[in-house]
């Protein structure tokens, strides 16, 4: 609403005479003996003598009543300006945040032609450099063929030193490429060289060795027999001569075969079980890897190691056996894993970087133990 101020046209920093002078100025237009309102008139005397007190920041229609009708027409033609001045301000404010955000936009656009006229720019000194340097390199190689040819360079006034000197660089670095290579091959036939003089004085010893490898083994295969019984009559018939008719026949012993462990699905526990195609217990755990650790009647515990698995230097304690299937068989001769009390006495054994637990040892180790003691 419109204060006292605004009637006059003043506020609180206006002085005595400017308040005065508005005061008479208003009195003049809106004076009843000169066409004015009286309703009016009474207002702004009202407002005067309000803002004379130092009151003039309160509402006048609050202070003040008034019965003419013509008032609230200016009053609605007031509040109407108010929100078209609110209207406008808010137009304004989006309009000069739209300039201000199109100023940076352009200034943004400016920048981005201004750094691509200087990338070409710089895009075109490169390139006239670069042409310049092929035009150098086409010189320089044709003067070098010219050299080369027997026709002497630079033969013109404005021949200077430079060309001389590079001429010259050139020629050494080609000089010294040919002796690299003359080295390099130097250096290869002397290897062979020295080779076949150690297998000279060395005799004819290596030479035979060296043909029997590439050759292979000639002789026959030694029969191996075992004598099982001795029957008397040979002993009488070694007593005799033998024979031009008489044969000799030998029989080969049949080789047991190695017993066979069954694979296990079950990991990280010691389980009884038997070999293949035999009856002999045995009892093993299998790790995550796939390796087994086995302890049977006859023997101490054996690493099945997984062949699978990436190669790496073995512990010292273990003693190569045999190989079965995937596995690679090493006895644990004597450390961590090669007695009872290692795995009574621990959870888990560590064996060529693999955990072995004793989950259910007791049991199976006892129940091995009676199959062996009823067996032997």
């Amino acid at each position: 609403m419109a204060s006292f101020h605004d009637i006059l046209g003043t506020d609180k920093n206006t002085s005595s005479d400017e308040v005065k002078r508005r005061y008479k100025l208003l009195s003049t237009r809106f004076h009843p003996d000169k066409g004015g309102s009286k309703v009016i008139m009474q207002l702004v005397s009202q407002a005067y003598d309000q803002v004379g007190k130092g009151k003039g920041d309160e509402e006048a229609v609050h202070t003040c009543y008034i019965k003419d009708p013509a008032i609230d027409n200016y009053v609605l033609k007031i509040q109407r300006l108010e929100r078209d001045y609110q209207q406008l301000k808010e137009s304004n404010d989006v309009v000069k945040r739209k300039l201000k955000q199109a100023d940076q936009e352009n200034k943004q656009r400016l920048n981005s032609v201004a750094r691509q006229a200087k990338a070409e720019s710089e895009e075109k000194k490169l390139r006239a450099k670069n042409d310049e340097l092929q035009a150098q390199l086409i010189n320089a190689r044709r003067e070098l063929r010219k050299r080369w040819r027997g026709v002497k360079p630079f033969e013109s006034a404005s021949d200077n030193k430079s060309g001389v000197v590079l001429s010259q660089k050139v020629s050494a670095q080609i000089k010294s490429l040919g002796r690299f290579n003359a080295r390099r091959i130097a250096l290869l036939m002397i290897f062979p060289a020295i080779f076949l003089m150690l297998m000279s004085m060395l005799g004819k010893e290596p030479w035979l060795a060296l043909y029997a490898m590439v050759k292979g083994p000639t002789d026959k295969p030694k029969t191996v027999v075992t004598v099982l019984a001795i029957n008397p009559a040979d002993l009488v018939s070694q007593q005799r001569p033998r024979q031009a008719t008489e044969q000799e026949t030998v029989v080969s012993a049949k080789p047991e075969p190695d017993v066979r462990i069954k694979m296990a699905q079950v990991t990280g526990s010691w389980q009884y079980r038997h070999f293949e195609d035999t009856q002999q217990p045995y009892v093993s755990v299998r790790s995550e890897k796939g390796s087994y650790i086995v302890k049977s009647c006859e023997g101490g515990f054996k690493y099945y190691r997984n062949d699978n698995l990436r190669s790496r230097r073995l512990p010292a304690n273990m003693v190569l056996e045999r190989r079965d299937r995937h596995f690679t068989i090493y006895k644990l001769a004597y450390g961590n894993g090669s007695s009872v009390a290692n795995w009574s006495e621990s959870k888990s054994l560590l064996i060529n970087e693999e955990y072995f637990p004793n989950k259910g040892f007791a049991g199976s180790y006892n129940q091995l133990t009676k199959a062996c003691q009823a067996t032997s």
